[in-house]
Formats: C-alpha cells, structure tokens, sequence
C-alpha cells in the first residue's frame, strides 16, 4: 500500500519533471499593493467586510504569495497554446489575460512539496509549487484576477510515509495534525485576501487533491453558514478530492452546480478512462473520513471499503452540465513526445476534437468517464497522460483534462454573479 500511495502523490512531480521546464523561473518578490483593485463599474450594493481590520503577519508579506494581481509571477506567463486538430494540422491560439476582471479566483494548490518535513516550509521551488499553480489556475487569469497562497501542506514525504508519521496522521483527513497546520494556513491566506478586496467582488474558490480538500474545509468551516461570504461565492471549483458526496446534503447551503449559469456551487469531478473505470479499491471517485472513521481503527494500510462508510463522489460536467456526454477542451504542456511528433513552437498544446466526457455514477464511484476519440494513427491519441494506475485514474490531470470548460464555466458565472446584483 505505502508504494500505491507514493504513486498517487509522484504524479505532479513526474508532470513536472516530464513537461517543458524552460520557462518557469523563481517567483518574483517584487512588492505589490495591498488592496485588491476595483473595477471601475462598482455594482451597487453595499454589504460588510466578515474580515474588516483582518491582520495576518504571514501573509502581508508578498513572498508568501505565487499569485496576486499586477505582479510578475507565475500567473503572468506566457499562455499562448497550439491547437492541433485530427488531421494532423493546427494553429496558434491566442491569449489575452483580462485587464479588467470583475471577480477573483482564490487557488490552493494539490500535494507538490518534496520538503522532508510533515508539513512543508513557504519557500516555493520552481518544479513544485511554481510549476503545478502556471499547469492548473494560470489560465484562468483570462477570466479573473488569480490569488494563490503557499501553504505548510502536508508533503509528499508525509503522505507516502517516507519519514515518521505521529499516530494521529496515519489516516489524516480534518482534525489531524498534519491537515490542520495546513489548513490553518490557508483560511489565514483567504481571510487576509477577503479584508483587503472590496465586498462587491465576488470570487471563484479552485483547488485540485489536497488543494480541494482545503477549500472543502473552507467552505464547510467559513462559508456555507456565513451569508456574507455565501454572497460573493461566484463558485468552487474542486477536482480529484474526496470530500464531497454526490448528495445534496454534504453542505447546508451549497451544491453541485446543475447549469452553466447557476452561481454559488461547485464543480467538482474526478477523472478515469472510459475503458479504466475506478477498482474495487480505489481511493478516488468515493468520500474518506466519513464522521464514523474517528472510531475505527483504520489506516491506509488495513482499510476495508466493505466496513467503513464511504460515498460516490460528487461529478459536474464541466462540459455540459448534466447528463451524457460531452466535448472536453484540454490545455497541456508540450512535452517532448508532443515536438517529436508535432512541430510546436508554444508552450502550450490543444487538442479539439479529441475528448469526451461523461459523469457516471454506479453506486460506489462518482467520476468523470473520459473517452478519447482517436483511432491508433491519430498522433495526438498518445499525448494524454497523466495516470501512473488504475486506482488514481487521470488524477494527474483532472484539471487540465477540461481546463478550457472551466474556463469557460467561470466566464459564464462571472457574468451571472455580476447580473444577480442589484
């Protein structure tokens, strides 16, 4: 078990490893201004700050930030993509980052940190934190202005157990050591962030395995009973965590998100292959640390799914929103199978055309089924990767795999959020 777990945490780290590392440079420490920039039309509302006069030692200091609006970080990299289509042509697509956007998106990055330590320091390394935040949310910056905190998260030496783990984190999950310190962190992170915005803007919540497990937290610990923050929540966009049930009853306020318009709820899936759907034992596609856990004696090593309660998860298609399937707009890095094949001059790579997807739920796993649309001479059918097993299924790029839907969907729920305002 401990090799299959040390699996699972190894695949952003293999990403990247694998993909081009040329253009990731340290993070920038030039200074910025502390007070979240107002678009010009103000929506005509006046509600409270829940963090008026909020001070946070750690993280009024820009070091401690990978993104925040207006500097050079890795949120300002280049975005510029190749699109490659089925007959093997392709063309360049554009970026244009938003030079005024109307809401923020809040991004708590998944297990990264190869610190030998149980929780990791704030130091960003470029093939770590830096490289995982430009793959997953620095696309997004052409929607909304991006804040990305670092964050003491537990490391992957401490997930695959590579050093000593105290008792209590065997299992970990909310209320362990480890999560806790963590999750400390990041509700300083959103809080310092929430006193220094305006209350007219409204912000999208993304977060990606230990990332989503955070935001989950957040939401349950901050937002769902707080109908100021509940106000300004656009959406949660929460992939390849297991904390979320496909019931409607895991929040007492917030749900999944059932049309591309709908605001304040989640969009949330993990990913498999259509023809590798999750084993009898995986990890992923169902809820841990259900309530009843804390009394068992389980670990990672001796779980029985059989004994424990454990729900499917909950999957929004950010392709359509419902049921059936539907056309996934990927965005990859190039890596060198892709320019061995391809001639591509972008850092970047699209494949239209090439994925669908659909959610099933079969009464054990909830998950995103993807289907790749190539027979075996299209080149671009071998360039999607990202699972290392069976039980972890696409998990190493559960975002990527749709990144152009959430795109899109935070697009379209920016715009409502700012319709629903008086």
């Amino acid at each position: 078990m401990k090799k299959l777990v040390g699996l699972a945490i190894f695949v952003l780290l293999l990403m990247a490893c694998s993909n081009k590392t040329e253009p990731f440079n340290e993070i920038s420490t030039v200074s910025f201004e502390t007070t979240i920039p107002i678009v010009e039309t103000v929506i005509p509302q006046i509600l409270e700050n829940p963090y008026q006069g909020y001070v946070s030692d750690l993280y009024s200091d820009p070091a401690t930030w990978l993104c925040w609006p207006a500097v050079d970080d890795v949120c300002e990299r280049d975005q510029t993509a190749t699109a490659i289509y089925p007959d093997g042509t392709s063309e360049v697509v554009s970026f244009e980052k938003t030079s005024e956007a109307v809401v923020d998106c809040f991004y708590v990055y998944p297990t990264t940190s190869g610190d030998m330590t149980l929780n990791s320091d704030l130091i960003p390394a470029t093939a770590e934190e830096i490289s995982t935040a430009w793959f997953q949310v620095s696309r997004y910056s052409q929607v909304c202005d991006v804040y990305a905190p670092m964050y003491q998260q537990m490391t992957k030496a401490n997930i695959s157990r590579a050093i000593e783990v105290p008792e209590d984190d065997l299992i970990g999950g909310p209320g362990t050591t480890g999560f806790e310190i963590a999750y400390e962190d990041v509700a300083d992170a959103f809080k310092y962030y929430i006193s220094k915005a305006s209350t007219e803007r409204g912000f999208i919540l993304i977060g990606h395995s230990q990332g989503a497990a955070m935001l989950t937290q957040l939401l349950k610990r901050e937002i769902d009973q707080n109908p100021l923050l509940r106000a300004r929540l656009v959406s949660a966009h929460l992939f390849g965590g297991a904390h979320i049930a496909q019931s409607d009853n895991e929040f007492e306020t917030i749900s999944g998100c059932k049309q591309a318009n709908e605001i304040g709820c989640i969009i949330a899936y993990n990913a498999f292959r259509i023809d590798t759907p999750p084993p009898s034992n995986s990890w992923f596609g169902r809820t841990w640390h259900d309530a009843s856990w804390k009394d068992q004696d389980i670990s990672w090593e001796n779980i029985s799914w059989d004994e424990v309660v454990s729900n499917p998860s909950l999957c929004v298609n950010p392709g359509n929103f419902g049921s059936g399937k539907a056309e996934l707009t990927p965005y990859f890095f190039v890596n060198e199978g892709v320019e061995e094949v391809f001639e591509i001059a972008t850092t970047w790579v699209t494949y239209p055309g090439l994925l669908t997807g659909e959610c099933i739920n079969d009464g054990t796993f909830g998950y995103l089924s993807v289907e790749i649309l190539a027979d075996y001479e299209d080149p671009r059918a071998n360039e999607i990767s990202g699972d290392l097993d069976p039980q972890y299924g696409l998990h190493g790029v559960d975002m990527n795999i749709a990144l152009g839907n959430l795109i899109t969907a935070a697009e379209t729920q920016s715009i409502s959020y700012l319709a629903s305002k008086p």
